[in-house]
């Protein structure tokens, strides 16, 4: 008897191995949680642990907390650009926002037909039982079906977020602020359906929030107005808001729990970009500036990652970027082949594994950022910016001086020559200085055919 056991026993473990070399066992689980305009210090969560200026004074987020006490806290994240879709384009398709040809949220300035394979379509590429879904905030012009999601909220925007005015002097309470509910609905939803059908699963939750128009459950907003603001963060509707991102955030954490999908699934969470400073100057600091601009504060953003193999209550101070997901995920589903050499992003794989230390490898050294106004490269501990009209340089330590208040450009010259050379090696080697296409088109005139 116990050696038809063991027999039986040998026989289910070498079928397993089988079926896993053969590319039959089921894979991980991917989530990406895409916040928008979420600066990075917008958490309770120190994102330095060196420096107790790093979290947030006021606003209370204990799902963020939460998710990285599970998992690893990256310092040093950025998102592909400081403005929404060009960073969305660049996440998709492992690409800078240069190469893509997509370097404003202009709806005319869109590449056709995209150079690589997006996010789903590469895990399909990986295993055809991969299943796709994208729910909130899309600002992209393709739909998501065409680039391999299998559901969706369709091609959404800024205005399908947008309940109420945009006015920010008001604030706007009711049961569903920026959908969050609604978007969580469906993911919840979605994450079931796969647990039930045992299918891996890639999901996209693209949150409306913190965008725009001040809205907020009527009783998170009245907690927050009766409490003691900070000295760095002190807007009540700003902390209500975040409060309710929170809570859908934590939805997703307990139905995998419930599902028992935690030991499966890797969780990822980040920004499209850095906070607004318009209203508050202040919001992001110690980093400067904000939305739209290269400094530290439009580009700089939270970064969490938790799943099996990732040690809980890390941190990691590799320099980590949106454009890097593609291929970190690629990873993850199993791949062994090299990513297309188009592809302008490296795995942070081997950084999740090794407690936080390593590098990121990608094809050129550095983080590197372009748009018509600026360029930027970030390499080193070091930050470059080149100003293109003036041709002005600007060079920060960023370990020294998060806060870039000091230029380094005449202390450190041949450091700077270095990297601008490298910058401008860069812009040439992908030819970001030429528009695309949709750009060149000769712009209609609005007073032509025009009587007078």
């Amino acid at each position: 008897m116990k050696n038809i056991s063991r027999h039986l026993l040998k026989t289910v473990i070498l079928l397993g191995i089988v079926l896993a070399s053969a590319g039959l066992a089921k894979q991980s689980n991917i989530i990406l949680i895409l916040t928008d305009d979420q600066g990075w210090n917008n958490t309770e969560v120190l994102m330095m642990p060196s420096r107790a200026d790093t979290r947030s004074d006021f606003y209370l987020t204990p799902s963020f907390k939460r998710l990285a006490d599970a998992g690893m806290t990256f310092s040093q994240a950025y998102a592909p650009h400081s403005v929404c879709s060009p960073s969305r384009h660049a996440i998709q398709f492992g690409m800078s926002p240069a190469k893509l040809k997509k370097t404003s949220n202009r709806a005319v300035n869109y590449p056709e037909p995209f150079p690589v394979q997006a996010i789903p379509q590469v895990l399909k590429s990986i295993d055809p039982a991969y299943r796709a879904a994208h729910f909130g905030k899309w600002h992209m012009h393709r739909h998501p079906a065409e680039l391999g999601y299998d559901i969706s909220d369709g091609r959404t925007g800024n205005h399908t977020g947008r309940q109420f005015s945009t006015d920010q002097t008001r604030h706007w309470p009711h049961d569903d602020p920026k959908r969050s509910v609604s978007i969580t609905d469906n993911a919840v939803q979605f994450i079931r359906h796969q647990a039930h059908s045992n299918a891996p699963f890639f999901l996209q939750v693209s949150h409306y929030a913190i965008h725009l128009s001040a809205e907020a459950k009527p009783a998170t907003l009245a907690r927050h107005k009766a409490r003691t603001p900070g000295k760095t963060h002190t807007a009540y509707w700003y902390a209500a808001m975040i409060d309710d991102l929170d809570q859908a955030i934590g939805r997703i954490l307990d139905v995998l729990n419930e599902l028992q999908l935690t030991d499966s699934t890797y969780i990822f969470l980040t920004s499209d970009n850095g906070g607004t400073a318009r209203q508050y100057p202040h919001f992001n600091k110690p980093l400067r500036a904000g939305k739209g601009s290269y400094y530290e504060g439009g580009l700089r953003v939270p970064f969490f990652v938790a799943g099996p193999g990732i040690k809980p209550g890390s941190y990691s101070d590799v320099p980590v970027i949106g454009y890097d997901l593609l291929s970190t995920f690629a990873e993850l589903a199993g791949s062994t082949k090299p990513m297309p050499r188009d592809i302008e992003g490296g795995s942070v794989k081997a950084v999740l594994f090794n407690g936080g230390k390593g590098a990121v490898q990608r094809p050129r050294l550095g983080l590197h950022f372009y748009r018509p106004l600026d360029s930027v490269l970030i390499r080193d501990g070091h930050k470059l910016r080149r100003i293109h009209r003036t041709g002005d340089i600007e060079l920060y330590n960023l370990a020294e001086d998060l806060s870039e208040t000091t230029n380094l450009t005449t202390t450190n010259p041949l450091l700077a020559k270095r990297m601008q050379t490298g910058l401008e090696d860069w812009i040439r080697s992908i030819d970001a200085t030429t528009p695309s296409p949709l750009d060149r088109r000769p712009k209609r005139n609005p007073r032509a055919g025009v009587k007078r």
